[in-house]
């Protein structure tokens, strides 16, 4: 399951809310360090070096990003980080959503954020969202090569849509192509930023 998660304001670094599902039992000063790495992570982001997934020992940590808030999670191993991956860019689009106003002159008070860990509980279930979810990327129409011949997309990315019909996890795309997880979570990121790519639950 999600055991934490957290939602953070990525050029202050300031975690504005934080929800424990698990019953994982994690040493404090472990997570400081994880949110304080986490902050770098998010500059390596913004710059355009998406990071999906960390591995962290016992468990994954599950990042977005999106108009300056990192949602991170730590997830369990056995848990699905595709869907793992799709709750929290849904948590993020919903907070980015609700506290658009708020975040622009935000002066640092944290009491707006509380009334969200309702909405968090229902778009995580409780942190159980990912457990039995298998979510695909769908490519949106056609990809047109002439986007790789005007330097809009990178023939990998363009490759890895060709791969997006609804059927293959973002793990069977890197399997079938021989292409690394992380260069293919890249691509698929690119092809969503352009509005190209969406996300499908399938089986469970």
């Amino acid at each position: 399951m999600l055991q934490a998660v957290y939602i953070l304001i990525a050029d202050s670094g300031l975690c504005v809310l934080d929800r424990k599902y698990g019953t994982a039992d994690m040493d404090p000063n472990l997570i400081s360090g994880f949110l304080t790495a986490l902050i770098q992570f998010g500059r390596e982001l913004s710059d355009g070096n998406r990071v999906h997934v960390i591995d962290f020992g016992a468990f994954d940590i599950c990042l977005s990003l999106r108009e300056n808030v990192i949602v991170a999670a730590s997830v369990d191993k056995t848990d699905d980080s595709n869907a793992a991956m799709a709750v929290l860019s849904d948590v993020n689009h919903e907070f980015v959503e609700t506290y658009r106003d708020v975040l622009a002159k935000w002066d640092g008070n944290l009491e707006p954020f509380e009334k969200f860990t309702k909405k968090l509980d229902e778009i995580t279930k409780d942190g159980h969202a990912s457990e039995k979810r298998i979510i695909v990327p769908v490519l949106k129409g056609k990809v047109s090569p002439m986007l790789v011949r005007l330097g809009q997309l990178s023939q990998e990315a363009f490759q890895v849509g060709q791969m997006c019909k609804g059927r293959l996890t973002t793990k069977a795309i890197a399997d079938q192509l021989g292409m690394p997880l992380k260069q293919v979570q890249k691509a698929l990121q690119t092809l969503e930023d352009m509005k190209m790519l969406v996300w499908k639950e399938i089986g469970e």
